[in-house]
């Protein structure tokens, strides 16, 4: 058998009983459903856990490739995402930036296969509801907002993640600095003044980082997926092709040492955070930190995500639903003459408020 015959034979459809449309995976219920018969098929969780793997191991060993389902990849232009979808559906826009100039682009068979998903639970209608929701409580944005932002172009997309566990051990050393307090006449006058006495500090710091989340795509920013934040890795279930029916999966853009690295700067910040804290006094500076890095481990899977892309005036905006938890966030555009009046007026009440004082006074 040659190569390309045994890819399309692993490649799986999943055809409706009643009509033979394909079926699409149903938020909250775990079963494929018809959209156009109504009929369902339940799916088998897997009850195994997604392990992690140590992550040396994985740098030398061979890895699955594939989807395991027939799927079509389209390109974006401008944002560089690599999206993949049902092979009947035609994408007229980047569901990550909102732009129309996407191309079909060949599928790569050796794109590199998630071990573990998060199913979606988040229904479309309740991803929606939660952007129409987020948009009526934004301040000082464009009154034209809402028309351009298209809020029926909800997308159901699986965003490809790394995860890393390590333990650190870490050594700082700083200045502490204790607050104390002198008082001195000056011009006639009692100044009270606070001083820092500055004394030398060190400590040490044990860690333990589990699922540490890492975004493999170029269509999501890593600071937004983190507003969205956590999702409950520790339910990852075994990748299964049927759970990407009927949603967009983007193809894994970072790489493993690549990945790694982010993951470490990560936690170079949170260690940081944490050593900052244990520096005794009120106050403290040149804090520097070492760390080592031990039992290294990581998970790759496809963690759920509704996207709702828009362009105002050109320029993309995106807002980003946790299709687990439904936790949300995104980002729009500022109305600059909202916020000129908002300052003028904010000037305007310190300008009354002090010719109040004065004249009180």
């Amino acid at each position: 058998m040659t190569a390309d015959a045994m890819i399309r034979a692993k490649v799986r459809k999943f055809p409706c009983e009643g009509c033979g449309a394909d079926l699409r995976w149903e938020p909250g219920i775990t079963a494929l459903r018809c959209e156009y018969c109504g009929f369902s098929k339940n799916v088998d969780v897997k009850p195994q856990r997604v392990e992690e793997r140590p992550v040396d191991a994985a740098l030398r060993a061979p890895r699955n490739v594939g989807w395991g389902a027939e799927r079509k990849v389209v390109a974006c232009r401008r944002c560089g995402a690599h999206t993949t979808l049902d092979p009947l559906v035609a994408a007229s826009s980047c569901a990550f930036c909102g732009t129309t100039a996407v191309v079909e682009s060949p599928a790569d068979p050796n794109v590199v296969r998630p071990e573990g998903l998060l199913p979606f639970r988040v229904s479309r209608e309740s991803a929606l509801q939660s952007f129409r929701s987020w948009l009526q409580g934004l301040w000082l944005r464009p009154n034209d907002l809402k028309r351009q932002s298209r809020v029926s172009s909800m997308q159901g997309a699986y965003i490809p993640f790394w995860t890393f566990d390590a333990a650190t051990e870490s050594w700082w050393t700083a200045e502490a600095g204790h607050y104390y307090y002198v008082t001195y006449r000056s011009g006639g006058k009692t100044v009270r003044e606070r001083r820092i006495r500055w004394e030398p500090a060190s400590g040490h710091l044990q860690r333990f980082f589990d699922d540490v989340p890492v975004p493999a795509s170029r269509g999501v920013d890593d600071s937004l997926c983190r507003t969205i934040e956590p999702f409950p890795t520790t339910e990852l279930t075994p990748y299964e092709p049927s759970y990407l029916s009927g949603f967009l999966a983007e193809e894994n853009a970072v790489d493993l040492p690549e990945a790694l690295e982010q993951a470490k700067t990560r936690m170079h910040g949170a260690i940081r955070e944490a050593c900052a804290a244990d520096v005794p006094g009120d106050t403290h500076r040149n804090l520097t930190v070492e760390t080592t890095f031990s039992a290294l481990a990581y998970k790759n899977a496809l963690l759920p995500i509704w996207i709702a892309a828009y362009d105002y005036k050109g320029t993309p905006y995106r807002f980003l639903v946790n299709g687990v938890t439904g936790k949300c966030n995104g980002t729009a555009p500022y109305s600059w003459i909202k916020v000129t009046l908002l300052v003028l007026a904010i000037l305007m009440i310190v300008l009354f408020a002090g010719t109040d004082f004065n004249i009180a006074g």
